[in-house]
């Protein structure tokens, strides 16, 4: 062997364990991105991945990790569109999911890219790019092919909506319930004595609660102890008179609904609710009426409509008894949450991906008529809904007004605030 030959394979002896150590280095922030992503952790799953992306740029399925993550963060959505665009450079049917070596994007990239197309107002273009999603899908994916479609229609109702937008009057809650964190959910008694909503911390969301006293709201105070709820719960309802809290357990698998009581001192540790609400299935945001003898809530359970449908269930003996689809006049073939039910159990306010709907979910109201069914959905209209997901609204005085959360380029406080809306 020649000098040459053995200094070349010296030197290649002591670069491959470099090389290997850096391979195993972007594997292990592959697989830490891929975890917080599955968590739906979409800012630290970033972090990662535009690490990796910068070091491996011509990869497309990195690209489009970039642009899922951006497009799930408030205030960002718009950043999404550039990552999306070069995903659907390199797409292929065989894309295999978890690995590093995967370098073509799958062909969700162009559904994720005609989402944030929908979002940031460019509807011509998210229903381009919608119908060129939909000659990737099999015929027989019938499920995937009615929701796309139904996107593509959401773009034309956009831009109706936005034209002739809704007369309301907005106020921000102020720094007692808004700070440079993500405050949402809020909910307020039908005696309009007490108020709870949830912040984003750290390490989980917590759950806060006040009291109106003596005209002025108390401070704020993390019930989370209280109700040995781990961060992993979210609030739904408050009762009339304010001692009764819903809340739903999400842990990525599996939902049900529980409730806490308050002794005029502390709340109580959560309840998980019977089984005629709670099933082996996903159970969700449970709402009472100002009686008390009226639950609504969202299920996924057999024998729907759709995806999530609304049901209602009425006390019977003192705890809840069956729970009743509430028919195809609310419920479509996709995807009904977050309902409320006042004036008396005659007026729903509930989120939707179907009926008129400008995209994601809006949210919609419906009166029951003398005849016992409800009436058509009407969308709340634009900018109360706008082309994202609008999920959270908490109606008041005969849904004249109501409570929800939004994250505002300019003003507010933080992430996202809390407002009271008032309907002109």
């Amino acid at each position: 062997m020649s000098k040459r030959a053995v200094c070349l394979l010296f030197i290649l002896l002591l670069i491959a364990p470099v090389y290997a150590q850096e391979n195993k280095d972007l594997e292990d922030s592959f697989l830490e991105a891929e975890y917080f992503l599955m968590n739906e952790s979409y800012s630290d799953a970033l972090t990662y991945y535009l690490q990796l992306y910068e070091k491996l740029p011509d990869n497309a399925n990195l690209a489009y990790c970039v642009g899922v993550c951006y497009l799930n963060i408030p205030g960002k959505k718009n950043l999404s569109i550039q990552y999306l665009e070069n995903a659907i450079k390199n797409m292929s049917a065989k894309h295999k999911e978890g690995t590093l070596t995967q370098v073509a994007a799958s062909y969700d990239a162009l559904f994720e890219l005609g989402r944030a197309y929908r979002i940031n107002y460019r509807f011509d273009k998210a229903k381009e790019t919608f119908t060129k999603y939909l000659a990737t899908l099999l015929p027989d994916d019938h499920e995937n092919i009615d929701f796309v479609r139904n996107e593509i229609k959401a773009c034309e109702m956009a831009k109706d909506l936005i034209a002739t937008p809704v007369a309301y009057a907005e106020e921000n809650m102020g720094e007692l319930f808004n700070d440079e964190k993500s405050n949402f959910n809020p909910l307020i008694s039908a005696d309009g004595k007490s108020f709870a909503y949830m912040v984003s911390l750290k390490f989980y969301d917590a759950v806060m609660f006040s009291r109106l006293v003596n005209g002025r709201w108390s401070a704020p105070v993390n019930i989370t102890p209280e109700l040995q709820s781990d961060g992993d719960f979210y609030i739904s309802c408050l009762s009339a008179d304010g001692k009764l809290l819903f809340l739903s357990k999400d842990d990525h698998v599996n939902s049900d609904i529980y409730v806490s009581s308050y002794d005029g001192k502390t709340w109580s540790k959560t309840v998980k609710l019977n089984k005629n609400i709670n099933t082996k299935d996903w159970e969700s945001h449970g709402f009472i009426s100002e009686d008390g003898n009226q639950l609504v809530f969202a299920s996924d359970r057999p024998g729907g409509f759709g995806g999530l449908d609304l049901y209602i269930s009425r006390k019977v003996n003192g705890d809840w008894g069956p729970a009743v689809n509430l028919g195809p006049e609310i419920n479509t073939q996709f995807n009904e949450d977050r309902p409320y039910l006042i004036n008396n159990g005659k007026t729903l306010f509930f989120s939707s991906q179907g009926h008129e709907n400008m995209g994601g979910y809006d949210i919609f109201r419906s009166d029951l008529q003398s005849n016992g069914l409800w009436s058509i959905p009407k969308n709340l209209g634009y900018p109360i809904n706008t082309p994202d997901d609008d999920i959270f609204f908490m109606p008041v005085a005969d849904g004249k007004s109501g409570y929800y959360s939004k994250f505002k380029e300019t003003g507010g406080f933080g992430k996202e605030d809390i407002y009271k809306v008032t309907f002109k």
